[in-house]
């Protein structure tokens, strides 16, 4: 894959490439940009682009992906290119600074043993632990000549000013509904299912692909939709059976991933309780509930546009979101958002899932403004 190649991002491979063909790698770059639109994708490719040994076909500073850097870099185990991310292996959702400084700080000096950039991708950044942090800027200080640090981050309000002043910054941006259509097209999606896919995605090209590859994917967005639709018919006793649904939703995620991983058949996987699932899970369960809040994010923002009749993130909800338009002021909605997204970060952040969600619930149930009646949600759906 070239750096021409990611969806609906010309102004950043155009960067990149130049920086390459002019020989002007920058030591630490910041990707950054909405979630699921190439950011690790492009990193890699980045990272293929400076390190290939091939004769490069498709042009100077492009990969030829084929050669032995290429090939391994694709298989993440190139000796030279490490990702540093939040470990598979345990609860922590953050990258702990054990692993900043033996995989980073303490490896540094140490030259390449095949390419020529030892490259250190941190994925995402945002999540890294508040005194790793402080560990990294000492490698943006004085890196050596052959290191080339990559931040890639959805948030990078999140990191402070003293990492952002040393990366080149490098903004990713959401596709064209066309563009990711098309790419959907070229995977093999039937055409009606790739139009659809392309506008419910709202540009997030690595969304779509997720959304086509895995059913479960739509389902739970449509359950997690229909679930805000309806949050103001239930009373503010009920704000435990609401953060039981929305982990359950992503519980449904967690249990479709591993099916997938170990290739077993999901109607021959023995059910497991509830709680041994969550017990088991419980790093699974938290990887999958950002996709799931993003998902609450995107009804309450289309509430918004609704109001003002902008353009909807989720257009098959048209009916509902207009019809609702202006049954509650904006300031609820505003709060909504803003809880949500608090929520998303203090799980990512290794918060208590069952207390942060239950008091999402709580913000939600008791956010004020004119509840929809059931009535008018179900004529939205019929229409």
């Amino acid at each position: 894959m070239r750096l021409d190649d990611l969806i609906g991002q010309t102004t950043a491979a155009a960067v990149l490439r130049n920086a390459i063909l002019r020989d002007r790698v920058a030591h630490a770059y910041l990707f950054h940009g909405p979630d699921s639109v190439g950011k690790s994708t492009a990193a890699s490719v980045f990272a293929q682009s400076l390190n290939c040994e091939g004769e490069r076909p498709n042009g100077p500073g492009a990969a030829c992906g084929e050669c032995r850097s290429c090939t391994l870099i694709a298989k993440g185990s190139h000796p030279d290119v490490r990702l540093i991310a939040p470990s598979t292996g345990s609860d922590a959702a953050v990258i702990p600074i054990e692993r900043i400084r033996h995989e980073l700080v303490y490896d540094v000096d140490l030259r390449p043993v095949v390419g020529r950039h030892k490259i250190y991708l941190l994925d995402p950044a945002d999540r890294t632990a508040p005194l790793a942090i402080h560990t990294i800027l000492r490698v943006l200080e004085e890196p050596p000549p052959y290191v080339v640090v990559i931040l890639v981050t959805s948030r990078p309000a999140l990191l402070p000013p003293t990492i952002l002043s040393r990366c080149q910054h490098v903004a990713f941006q959401l596709a064209g509904a066309d563009a990711v259509e098309q790419h959907l097209l070229t995977l093999g999606v039937d055409p009606p299912a790739a139009a659809s896919l392309a506008r419910l995605s709202g540009g997030r090209i690595a969304w779509a692909i997720r959304a086509a590859q895995r059913p479960e994917v739509l389902s739970t967005r449509k359950a997690l939709l229909d679930l805000c639709a309806t949050v103001q018919l239930r009373a503010a006793p009920d704000a435990l059976r609401l953060a039981e649904d929305i982990k359950m939703q992503a519980l449904t995620l967690v249990r479709a991933r591993r099916d997938v991983d170990a290739e077993t058949d999901v109607e021959e996987a023995p059910e497991e309780p509830t709680h041994v699932a969550f017990g088991a899970g419980y790093r699974a369960l938290r990887a999958e509930l950002p996709e799931c809040l993003d998902v609450m994010v995107s009804w309450y923002r289309d509430c918004l546009a609704a109001s003002q009749g902008g353009t909807l993130l989720n257009p098959d909800y048209e009916s509902v979101l207009r019809g609702r338009a202006g049954s509650r002021g904006s300031s609820q909605d505003v709060r909504a958002i803003e809880a949500i997204l608090h929520a998303r970060q203090a799980i990512q952040r290794n918060a208590n899932l069952d207390l942060t969600l239950e008091s999402l619930a709580v913000e939600l149930l008791t956010g004020g403004g004119q509840p929809i009646s059931q009535r008018q949600y179900r004529r939205g759906q019929r229409t």
